[in-house]
């Protein structure tokens, strides 16, 4: 396969522990750290209550207060002592999407967000860490050291990822979620969770946490001007337009017309006659080949599928600073569980895998087995919704995040409050097995009942089961995915 290098690097980072490397190049510097940034991908200084400059946040954090940060952030405190629980505590109390470089003078570190929806990627022989892999390397060397048997025996350019750190090219590797990346031993270490998370005593309340989280997101966006947001009929976008009920005027909700979601336009249209909602329906616009390869090559060749070739349907919102989707549900949904799974389930590498649904390839698991050696220590169910979120969500929901970078991306359910709020509710609340969806439905009943009088995911009639019997002659490796998924 031959690769090619992007236009363009447009809404990427780079940055180098040497200061000198970027002298050319640097837009910022911090004590022993030089970050080079490209528009539009915004850049906030944060500083210490002493105004010492501690760290940079790339993409669009949110306060505490509901509001975007911009250009300066301010922390009430001097930043001193334990810096592990500084950050937590501080950077982990922002939402929306953002990458944290740490440079203090002692530490210095790179952190993700709570589901690592900016993602970044690192070259530990080279000491530089960047947005996508082919910042990193000049065109031979990435034509040299692409992984070709790997990306094909994993389907990427169809439906497939790389998992555990790993990324199309050898020697360069990806930051997973809870990591960070040290950038003096550029080595990562796990970060968050630490311990188990207590189960909610009140599992209605962990609801009304998602609810009051995605409400300060979206009040965010809408305070900065109008946004879009994604309305199809499932259960993620529902959330959305129960936590925007309020601030509604300020969306218009977006749905995309395509051959085999007719569900999803009908429902959409449905739900914005009878409650007031400005809808918007946009064609389904597919990429010439040319354009495919290059939005391809963005990613650094991790990630492929549908969007590679549809890009382009968005191009129309780029009148609008956010567009505002609903990644981030699925962590509160159990989605790497089995029907008989507990905290008494035993896993191993293979076993993750099967869950996974991906096909066999035996040099990727060993990498699973290290990632989970390192979280043995946690209840099981746990460790399978940490694996969802770190070696699913980080590894290919968040490996384009660059590849089209206007209007800028904010998925509401992502903040560490969220996520916290959600793995803490019990396991009958969350099992995908018996479609009870109770987290959906407790959130969406919280912010407007009314939205659950039309069904999510389903027409409510027989054309559900005829919807599953077409899916499944159109895309029959979809059949074979979800067998590895229930039965490995």
């Amino acid at each position: 396969m031959q690769l090619r290098h992007p236009e363009s690097f447009e809404g990427q980072f780079l940055i180098c522990a040497d200061t000198d490397a970027l002298s050319q190049t640097a837009t910022h510097r911090l004590a022993r750290t030089a970050l080079a940034v490209q528009a539009p991908l915004p850049v906030v200084t944060v500083e210490d209550a002493a105004g010492r400059p501690v760290g940079l946040l790339l993409g669009v954090p949110i306060s505490e207060g509901g509001k975007i940060l911009r250009d300066r952030h301010t922390l009430d405190l001097h930043w001193s002592g334990d810096v592990d629980a500084l950050v937590e505590s501080e950077i982990y109390a922002l939402a929306g999407s953002f990458v944290f470089l740490l440079d203090d003078g002692d530490h210095r570190r790179l952190y993700l967000d709570a589901c690592g929806s900016l993602s970044a990627v690192y070259d530990p022989e080279g000491r530089r860490a960047a947005a996508t892999s082919l910042q990193l390397l000049d065109p031979d060397e990435a034509q040299t050291r692409f992984r070709a048997r790997m990306y094909d025996e994993l389907h990427i350019a169809r439906d497939g990822w790389f998992p555990a750190g790993l990324t199309a090219h050898e020697g360069i590797w990806r930051l997973m979620p809870n990591h960070y990346l040290d950038l003096d031993s550029f080595e990562t270490q796990r970060h968050w969770p630490r311990e188990p998370i207590a189960r909610a005593p009140a599992p209605e309340a962990a609801c009304s946490t998602i609810l009051s989280e995605m409400r300060r997101t979206m009040s965010a966006a809408a305070a900065e001007g109008p946004a879009y947001v994604s309305l199809t009929a499932g259960n993620e976008t529902r959330m959305l337009v129960a936590a925007g009920r309020e601030m509604r005027d300020a969306f218009t909700f977006v749905t995309v017309r395509a051959e085999g979601v007719e569900l999803d336009r009908i429902r959409a249209e449905e739900l914005a006659a009878r409650f007031d909602l400005q809808h918007r329906i946009i064609p389904l616009r597919e990429a010439n080949g040319s354009a495919a390869q290059e939005w391809h090559a963005r990613t650094g060749y991790t990630f492929g599928g549908p969007h590679m070739r549809t890009h382009p349907t968005t191009h129309s919102l780029r009148d609008r600073e956010f567009f505002i989707g609903g990644l981030g549900g699925e962590i509160g949904r159990g989605f790497f569980w089995r029907g008989t799974d507990d905290d008494g389930t035993t896993l191993d590498s293979d076993g993750l895998w099967a869950r996974m649904g991906l096909p066999p390839q035996p040099e990727v698991l060993p990498h699973v087995a290290r990632w989970l050696d390192g979280v043995r220590h946690l209840p099981t169910l746990l460790q399978l919704d940490l694996a969802y979120l770190e070696l699913r969500m980080g590894c290919w929901g968040f490996a384009p995040s660059y590849a089209s970078v206007t209007p800028l991306r904010l998925h509401p359910l992502i903040s560490r409050r969220s996520f916290v709020a959600m793995l803490s509710l019990p396991p009958d609340w969350r099992r995908m097995q018996d479609r009870s969806n109770r987290m959906i439905q407790a959130v969406v009943r919280q912010g407007w009942p009314e939205l659950l009088d039309l069904p999510i995911s389903r027409y409510g009639d027989y054309r559900d089961r005829t919807g599953l019997v077409l899916r499944a002659l159109r895309q029959p490796h979809l059949v074979t995915k979800k067998l590895r998924k229930m039965f490995g």
